[in-house]
């Protein structure tokens, strides 16, 4: 029997860019997944939940290291992700072509499916269900990421030492990630350092006060979280670095009430309308997964 895909996928590029794309980042049946997950990502992609018949127009751009709407869509915004490093079309291309024969299709078709979630349930406005397909495709990665970086990797060797640190340090796959994308994947990028501005919003002032003060207790309260300024109730501003134990700690003190200490979890009055409260945090926290993901390919693409 035929299994049932959820999400269906369709090319949204005018006849003249369709036609100035190769054939191999087409969307068409049976495409492989890490092109379709290039599409999603850089806002060049239309997908329709078959269930409900919801059809979601997907436009911001993720790869780049601030999102951003497009303004308008073309094949030069996808093969953009790579050329702004300096990477060759036909690089791209063969990397595409061989993910047709090699790629891990389990670990990229599980990704997307997980990414398709996230932007249907964001587009019915359930943020926090949302949340949970982002924190669902982040646990996906946390182990699958690093190893595979390191089987693309032409210095074998040392990568397998790194990893092979890191996992007998870090306590659990999610801290391995941490390390794994601080210490290796973006070690002696500067852009780690930069500031994350988080802008407070939300339909009563008393909910306002509410998610400032809940994101900034987590902030506080997580030593590897540097907050660089905050206003109250209006913006928190923090390192990047600090953004992927902000993300497990979102869902550990939200989602595990009954665990660990009671006094440091979220009850849903200190956390009402909890929609609202996820809604200024997902596409960042989206933004990030998309980012470390095209640094890895790039890194495959062009050691």
């Amino acid at each position: 029997m035929t299994a049932f895909e959820p999400f269906s996928f369709k090319e949204c590029l005018p006849p003249r860019s369709h036609s100035a794309l190769s054939p191999i980042l087409h969307v068409k049946p049976k495409q492989n997944s890490e092109v379709l997950l290039l599409r999603l990502l850089s806002g060049t992609l239309d997908l329709k939940n078959n269930t409900t018949g919801i059809l979601i127009n997907q436009r911001n751009n993720y790869t780049l290291f601030d999102f951003r709407p497009n303004q308008r869509i073309s094949a030069t915004v996808i093969l953009n992700v790579f050329s702004i490093d300096g990477i060759s079309e036909a690089k791209v291309f063969n990397y595409y072509k061989e993910c047709f024969k090699f790629g891990n299709r389990n670990l990229f078709k599980n990704l997307l499916l997980e990414l398709s979630n996230y932007f249907y349930q964001t587009q019915k406005k359930s943020h926090a269900t949302a949340f949970l397909h982002l924190y669902r495709s982040f646990e996906l990665i946390s182990y699958c990421f690093p190893l595979f970086y390191a089987s693309k990797s032409t210095s074998y060797e040392k990568t397998f030492i790194s990893l092979k640190e890191y996992f007998s340090k870090a306590d659990g796959e999610r801290p391995f990630f941490k390390k794994f994308v601080h210490d290796h994947l973006f070690a002696s990028d500067l852009r780690l350092d930069q500031t994350l501005p988080i802008k407070i919003t939300a339909p009563k002032p008393e909910l306002q006060k509410q998610y400032f003060d809940a994101l900034k207790r987590l902030c506080d309260a997580n030593s590897n979280i540097d907050v660089k300024s905050a206003t109250p109730n209006i913006e928190i501003v923090i390192s990047r670095k600090g953004l992927t134990s902000l993300i497990i700690d979102l869902r550990n003190r939200y989602f595990h009430l009954l665990t660990g200490d009671f006094n440091d979890n979220f009850s849903s009055g200190e956390l009402a309308e909890i929609d609202q409260c996820f809604v200024l945090l997902n596409d960042i926290i989206l933004n990030w997964l998309s980012v470390i993901y095209f640094q890895i390919v790039k890194k495959t693409i062009s050691p």
